[in-house]
């Protein structure tokens, strides 16, 4: 790979259930400074959130639990959060982002998406993003690979 091409990764992964949203956003802003400082490209990762509501084992086998979704209240709210993000509507996810992480079980109170957000300049972000794997379900909970370009 040419130089031109090579980027380093950052990693955002997270399980602060001790801390509200806006001390993980304030972490990534201030990794966001020094990302820019930098003269390096950088990729950031991170993984998690959406519904993850698993399926209880007592009813995994019934639902073919690894395929279905254990919650229809949060497969939907789930593909509404996911055009949400196609359009770019980023300010109206984070103004749901605390009941969404509550209510739809979101993986770690969802602190990874609230440093994701802090990174991008949390509701001044407006870019519209890149869905590349559709919405599927798997053990109950909701999975979807998306690009937040900047």
């Amino acid at each position: 790979m040419s130089r031109e091409h090579e980027m380093k990764v950052v990693s955002v992964a997270v399980w602060r259930t001790v801390r509200d949203h806006d001390e993980s956003r304030i972490v990534e802003e201030a990794n966001r400074v020094s990302v820019e400082a930098s003269d390096s490209k950088m990729l950031m990762v991170a993984s998690g959130s959406l519904n993850h509501k698993i399926w209880a084992i007592k009813n995994y086998a019934a639902h073919n639990g690894a395929f279905t979704s254990s919650s229809e209240f949060n497969r939907q709210m789930d593909l509404h959060v996911q055009e949400l993000w196609k359009r770019g509507d980023h300010a109206t996810f984070l103004k749901m982002l605390g009941d969404y992480a509550r209510f739809c079980c979101g993986e770690g109170s969802m602190h990874d998406t609230a440093m994701l957000y802090g990174a991008l300049g949390w509701d001044s972000y407006d870019k519209p993003c890149e869905v590349v794997t559709e919405y599927f379900p798997s053990s109950g909970t909701g999975q979807t690979n998306v690009i937040f370009p900047v």
